[in-house]
């Protein structure tokens, strides 16, 4: 068996292009690279929420007899929600107004931290995307005399 002789000045030579001496193993990623990956990955991020955000809605969901109900579902806001727990929702700007009621079997989904951020989408839009998001059935609920509300359950 020959022997390979071993060529110390070419490794020291690798490991100082590689901007470490003696190291071994593949090179650190550079400033420039976090800079990159930096921008890109929230760039995928945003495409990704964009085209959720655009996806069609299924045409019965929370879609109810009462026209006024519809006409806010279909309303065109904006929301910003981080980590609002969903038994708040009713609170916040884009939802504002709204009843929801959680199935008594499911009472911990009262505390669920949902986060959504999206630009002109529909509230049924905005809430088809939570229920997904978060394996919920949302459903429209009546009682006579009364608004429809949402009915909260685990999927």
């Amino acid at each position: 068996m020959a022997e390979i002789p071993f060529d110390s000045a070419n490794e020291n030579r690798s490991a100082t292009l590689a901007g470490r001496s003696g190291a071994v193993g593949p090179p650190r990623p550079t400033r420039w690279m976090g800079t990159l990956l930096g921008m890109v990955i929230p760039a995928l991020v945003a495409a990704f929420v964009a085209g959720c955000a655009t996806a069609p809605v299924p045409p019965d969901f929370l879609r109810s007899k009462d026209a006024a109900w519809n006409q806010w579902m279909d309303t065109v806001v904006d929301v910003h929600l981080t980590d609002v727990r969903i038994a708040y929702l009713p609170l916040t700007d884009a939802f504002l107004g709204a009843s929801i009621v959680i199935a008594r079997a499911d009472a911990s989904l009262r505390w669920l931290p949902v986060t959504l951020h999206a630009e002109r989408i529909s509230r049924r839009q905005a809430l088809w995307l939570i229920s997904k998001r978060y394996g919920l059935k949302l459903t429209v609920e009546t009682v006579p005399g009364q608004a429809p509300y949402i009915g909260v359950a685990s999927h």
